[in-house]
């Protein structure tokens, strides 16, 4: 863009005359101020989008430090729940140990069995009472599953991809597809689910008839 120039002129020669208190008054060419107009514009789209890009690293940044956050709290959670279930069970086998070897002077050896039994069942009901531990092996397990899933797709497409599997790419794409979507189920599916018992025996019959019918 040119140097925009400014031309000075009386306002009662300007035509329509402009209403002014000054003896002139300042002013651009009609060609010069479109152009100008134009760059305004430009700047305040470029304006928008660079306030639109620092508000999204705004809230970028806001989601990061409240994640860490929890983090953090999920953290100290397990760090505290672990560190009392410790402290709880170290103590309370400690007593049963002393029980065992001290019977009160009864020479109840039976008695103090049962009194330590009762302890040591006292302590693993307290010991397994861990939310955040159970939560956080949840959320772990839960994630080895899905990435399980992934595995399983990529090597089957790769396999089909080598050609290994003789089948057509709309059905390659169809098995991997319903692997891949198994993983919106996962949270709901009972622990049998996850076991090859299931699939072993299918794999079993599926071996069976393949031996039967080579047989014949």
């Amino acid at each position: 863009m040119q140097e925009v120039k400014i031309y000075t002129a009386s306002p009662s020669d300007l035509s329509p005359p402009v209403q002014s208190e000054s003896f002139c008054v300042d002013m651009v060419l009609a060609s010069d101020y479109a152009e100008l107009e134009a760059k305004c514009a430009a700047m305040t789209a470029k304006l928008s989008m660079i306030n639109d890009l620092m508000e999204a690293a705004e809230q970028a940044n806001k989601l990061a430090q409240e994640a860490t956050e929890t983090l953090v709290q999920e953290r100290n959670a397990l760090a505290a729940e672990n560190a009392h279930a410790r402290e709880r069970h170290v103590f309370i086998r400690a007593l049963a140990v002393s029980i065992l070897e001290h019977s009160g002077g009864r020479m109840d050896w039976r008695g103090a069995m049962e009194d330590a039994t009762e302890l040591l069942q006292t302590v693993d009901s307290v010991y397994a009472k861990t939310p955040a531990t159970d939560a956080f092996l949840a959320e772990v397990r839960a994630q080895a599953h899905k990435e399980g899933a992934h595995f399983v797709a990529n090597r089957m497409l790769a396999a089909w991809d080598a050609g290994f599997i003789d089948d057509t790419a709309k059905n390659a794409a169809g098995i991997a597809r319903m692997i891949l979507t198994s993983t919106e189920f996962m949270a709901e599916a009972p622990e049998g689910d996850f076991d090859r018992s299931f699939a072993d025996g299918v794999l079993n019959n599926i071996a069976a008839q393949l031996r039967k019918g080579a047989a014949l």
